[in-house]
């Protein structure tokens, strides 16, 4: 009986996990200037955002010399610069096998995706421009956009046959770049 009773105290510690999770998260973003220089530290702080894939986010932006370059408004700016870059070298992909597929029930799909793709690229042109003129809201909502593009192309091209698999790890790596471009211009907002 007493073990049962300790377990039943411990339970109410494990739900404000959230809480202190979130209590940790606002200091250190309520306190980021814009004009931040960039080091591993800070870095390592912004991946470490919940929701984001640290391992995936370190690795991408320590990758490019120009991330400790940055101040932390640069940083974004760059984050949505390498997501466009990668964004049409995946419209690219889509283009190539939409004219090269000898499935006819794939034309169509992979049409759509081109221009979800058309769709996303011109989202994340937008946000590069709302984060140079710091309007981060705006930044983080047009990321949004630029994500659901991506996930309707997922959505369309689930489930069939004769997709290649590099497709939809192309699709997940986009999106976890567009991912970190909101998360980023919302700690930037707050």
């Amino acid at each position: 009986m007493g073990f049962s009773k300790s377990k039943r105290m411990a339970f109410p510690c494990v739900s404000i996990l959230p809480l202190l999770l979130l209590l940790l998260i606002t200091p250190f973003s309520s306190s980021l200037s814009t004009s931040e220089r960039v080091t591993f530290q800070l870095l390592n702080q912004l991946c470490s955002t919940p929701t984001i894939r640290k391992h995936f986010c370190i690795t991408w932006l320590t990758d490019d010399p120009m991330t400790f370059r940055s101040d932390v408004n640069g940083l974004l700016s760059l984050v949505f610069q390498k997501t466009l870059s990668f964004g049409y070298k995946n419209q690219r992909m889509m283009l190539g096998l939409a004219r090269t597929t000898s499935d006819p029930t794939l034309k169509i799909p992979y049409n759509s995706c081109l221009n979800y793709y058309d769709l996303a690229t011109k989202s994340i042109d937008e946000a590069i421009e709302f984060s140079i003129s710091k309007e981060y809201e705006l930044a983080s909502q047009v990321a949004a956009r630029a994500f659901l593009s991506v996930t309707s192309c997922e959505a369309i091209l689930e489930g069939r046959k004769n997709v290649p698999s590099y497709v939809p790890l192309r699709n997940m790596r986009f999106k976890r770049m567009l991912h970190i471009g909101r998360v980023f211009s919302d700690v930037l907002r707050s």
